[in-house]
């Protein structure tokens, strides 16, 4: 299977060099809104036929030709968002502020400036008709609206009722396709009974006080970003039907088009134009130019080898300072954010990025020289949360990954398949720098094909069982199975092709690997040790090779919980910083963790995923789903020292009733650590579905 593209990268920077042509590209003057116009400024250079030259077109900062556009700022906030003044910035960085009105992407926003836009990233081949832009726009709030529907009833913010394939809530009645376990059932969005139905009025209409100015305007956002996601996703496949490039990676990590499952804030993005959408959505254009600042060493916080860590990305700092990188969205906010720090203890660089793509979190970037992540902080708002990196994070994250390297040295039942992205490095300013020090933050990974390799060449792994073959390991986030690559299948189905049988038997079996792989070293973690991971569809990492998944990788420790008598019976210490939320003395919050990322947030989507690819009805696999969380249990409670802890889990995951994370109540109430759930009843308990014999 094909990997991503390759990214072009930006030669390193000496004292005196000019920048060039291929980062820093001449931005035409707009003197005008006419749409003729703006389409012909737009239009990027593509290179000669006969070219070696990859197409990759000009997209700068771009910024809007209309001199009434305002930018789009949460109402939360109320805040203008101005540029940083031009002499607050190098003269390479400059550059990116030439055009200073933000385009403005909001639900006025009218056909010829989304077209203006589409037509600039992509090219003109990229021209998308009224028509276009109106049915995309339809489709994506009436599948916003669904969501927001299914979310009160499944939260129990409005009385619903169910009956005959129909969600009734309030005056609202909702059609489903199919029903669901834990009330996660499939809508039916063409025919809701409102319509289509602006998803914020429809909010008002359900929730009433409840939906606040701040929670209408990021329904609204999300559908806009639902349908511009949408429309690119059809021009690309159109683009690759036709045998021309894509200017943006295919890395099944840009190809998520909707987003969470579930959430009804599945795409929003506070905080970003429409040109910084186009720009840095891991969906569009996903580049993540990565910048240098330079931070007093007095006033800065790390962990880990940073150091060595950060030669390897730009020259060294000057004596007294510590270089940093950061996002191209938070370099242009920082002089705003920073306040007085800006200038006197944090500076920029004259510096040229090191080109980088946006991963599916949009702030997590991938650099490939050198082979690295990078999880960056961005004041924007995205989903749940608005993504910065807290001092706490930076101070936990190499703590945590330590942590769990010696646990699964020590443990090979938590080892076997099971790769875990540590957390190599961290950086960012020091507490004392107050709220503001969220805002400039840096946590260092190591890119998981280097895991994958490590999976494959161990030999107490399950390499002499899978690898044998000797094919290279790809790795696929699991977000993505449920999409396609550019004129070809299912990336479920394409993984499937490798199994014998008809269809519906390759999918089968893939689910029989999948889970085998899955869900033991994640329980061992658990049950042994005391460390729920956050193992959800974005965090989880699928390793295939010659077609057949042979281990995974869990990345982010930031959202894991850790369980402190759990820990501590089975040996281990952990120094984490004062008030973490990480680590915790309650055992139901840490099995929630579990259960939510692991099975709701995971296999629930996945399994919904292989009956719509094809594959047995739902209801017939998740008796497998509970057999593989059963019969590692079963096993372990010989071992005197984890009865009792298999005993908790097996009567917490298959208990009658379960909790779910309430998301949509999370966001009323603006909380996204403080966790509030909703009670559903559990698919995988005995005697399911309610009512049925045991």
């Amino acid at each position: 299977m094909g990997g991503s593209p390759p990214i072009a990268r930006a030669p390193r920077s000496r004292p005196g060099d000019a920048p060039t042509q291929a980062f820093v590209p001449r931005v035409p003057r707009i003197g005008s809104t006419s749409p003729a116009r703006l389409h012909q400024a737009f239009v990027p250079r593509v290179p000669r036929i006969g070219s070696t030259q990859p197409l990759v077109p000009r997209v700068p900062r771009i910024e809007a030709a209309c001199p009434s556009a305002r930018p789009a700022e949460h109402s939360r906030t109320r805040r203008a968002r101005r540029p940083p003044a031009r002499a607050s910035l190098p003269p390479r960085v400059r550059a990116r502020y030439r055009l200073r009105v933000p385009l403005p992407f909001t639900q006025e926003s009218d056909h010829d400036t989304v077209a203006a836009a589409l037509a600039h990233a992509f090219g003109p081949a990229a021209r998308i008709g009224r028509e276009a832009w109106h049915a995309a726009l339809h489709s994506a709030r009436a599948a916003v609206s669904a969501r927001l529907v299914l979310a009160c009833a499944r939260e129990r913010l409005v009385d619903a009722d169910l009956e005959d394939m129909v969600l009734e809530a309030g005056p609202i009645r909702l059609p489903l396709r199919r029903l669901r376990p834990f009330e996660l059932h499939v809508p039916d969005p063409d025919r809701l009974s409102c319509g289509p139905a602006h998803p914020g009025r429809l909010a008002r209409e359900l929730l009433g006080e409840r939906a606040t100015d701040g929670l209408v305007e990021e329904l609204e956002q999300c559908a806009l970003n639902l349908a511009l996601a949408r429309l690119v996703a059809d021009l690309r496949e159109r683009t690759c039907s036709d045998g021309q490039p894509w200017p943006a990676p295919l890395d099944p990590e840009n190809l998520v088009v909707d987003g969470h499952p579930w959430h009804p804030m599945c795409k929003t993005r506070l905080g970003l134009d429409l040109a910084e959408n186009l720009e840095h959505g891991p969906d569009l254009l996903a580049r993540a130019p990565v910048h240098a600042v330079d931070v007093a060493a007095d006033l800065a916080a790390t962990a880990g080898d940073l150091e060595s860590v950060s030669r390897d990305l730009f020259p060294a700092p000057p004596p007294g300072w510590l270089r940093l990188p950061v996002h191209a969205l938070q370099l242009r906010r920082l002089p705003r954010l920073l306040g007085d720090l800006w200038g006197r203890a944090v500076r920029p660089t004259d510096l040229l990025p090191l080109p980088a793509r946006a991963l599916l979190s949009l702030r997590t970037v991938a650099l490939d020289a050198p082979p690295l992540h990078l999880k960056l902080s961005a004041d924007v708002h995205t989903t749940s949360a608005r993504r910065t990196v807290s001092t706490h994070s930076v101070h936990n994250g190499p703590r945590l990954s330590a942590l769990t390297a010696a646990i699964q040295a020590a443990d090979p039942h938590a080892r076997r398949g099971l790769r875990i992205q540590p957390d190599l490095a961290a950086a960012g300013l020091h507490p004392r720098a107050g709220a503001c020090a969220r805002h400039l933050g840096v946590i260092v990974r190591p890119a998981p094909r280097a895991l994958a390799a490590e999976l494959a060449q161990d030999p107490e792994d399950m390499s002499r069982e899978t690898f044998s073959t000797g094919h290279v390991p790809e790795v696929l986030v699991c977000a993505a199975l449920g999409e396609r690559r550019p004129g070809g299948d299912l990336l479920l189905r394409e993984l499937a092709a490798a199994y014998p049988g008809d269809l519906r038997a390759r999918l089968s079996a893939l689910l029989d690997d999948y889970l085998a792989r899955l869900v033991p070293p994640i329980l061992r973690m658990w049950t042994a040790h005391g460390v729920a991971l956050e193992a959800h569809l974005q965090n989880t990492l699928l390793v295939a090779a010659g077609g057949r998944p042979r281990g995974f990788i869990v990345r982010d420790l930031g959202g894991i919980r850790v369980h402190r008598p759990r820990l501590v019976a089975a040996g281990h210490a952990l120094d984490l910083a004062p008030g973490s939320f990480t680590i915790t003395d309650d055992l139901a919050e840490a099995q929630g963790k579990l259960m939510h990322t692991l099975v709701h947030a995971h296999l629930a989507a996945l399994l919904g995923w292989l009956e719509d690819a094809g594959g047995p009805a739902e209801d017939l696999l998740w008796p497998r789903v509970r057999r593989a969380l059963e019969v590692p249990l079963r096993a372990w409670a010989a071992e005197p020292r984890l009865a009792r802890a298999c005993a908790e889990d097996r009567a917490y995951l298959f208990a009658p009733r379960c909790r779910m994370k309430a998301l949509l109540s999370m966001r009323i109430h603006e909380r996204s650590s403080d966790y509030e759930y909703t009670d559903v009843a559990n698919v995988l308990a005995d005697g399911y579905p309610p009512g049925s014999a045991a």
